[in-house]
């Protein structure tokens, strides 16, 4: 596993399950900073801990532009956002750690959107999936059944 942490970037996916459909997302990382590898081993569970059975929590500015959905976070219990100044465009995933080995993803599904917390990547395909949850009226129906890193 090492040897694929050492790459400029990697290939993740999220599987999310809702009503007996179960879809995926792939995600870009970009493996410069502690955050995006925090997230790549949440993806793949090395650290025991992972993103595996968790749920989307919620939806910021839905049906809006900006909308993100937040979600992979399971132990902190903490609404934690970060500001600064600028924007992320849509297909933005953005990771806040909580421990090191917990965290939540939050991943801009419509136009530009405020930093809520440290850039480590986009969606590279099916963004579309994350779109169509974000209308869901309770969100957190939506379940991570898999996760994990793609080798080339």
């Amino acid at each position: 596993m090492e040897k694929i942490l050492c790459t400029d970037c990697i290939y993740t996916f999220l599987d999310m399950a809702f009503s007996g459909r179960r879809e995926r997302v792939y995600i870009k990382v970009n493996n410069n900073t502690t955050e995006a590898r925090q997230f790549v081993d949440l993806c793949f569970g090395q650290r025991g801990s992972s993103f595996f059975n968790t749920r989307l929590t919620r939806v910021w500015n839905r049906g809006k532009a900006g909308e993100c959905v937040f979600g992979g976070n399971y132990d902190s219990g903490v609404n934690k956002m970060l500001s600064s100044d600028g924007y992320y465009k849509k297909g933005t995933v953005m990771f806040i750690s909580h421990t090191d080995k917990s965290g939540e993803f939050i991943i801009n599904t419509n136009g530009k959107t405020p930093k809520f917390g440290i850039h480590i990547g986009c969606v590279c395909k099916r963004l579309k999936v994350l779109k169509n949850e974000a209308k869901l009226t309770d969100i957190t129906q939506v379940t991570v059944v898999d996760c994990g890193v793609i080798y080339f």
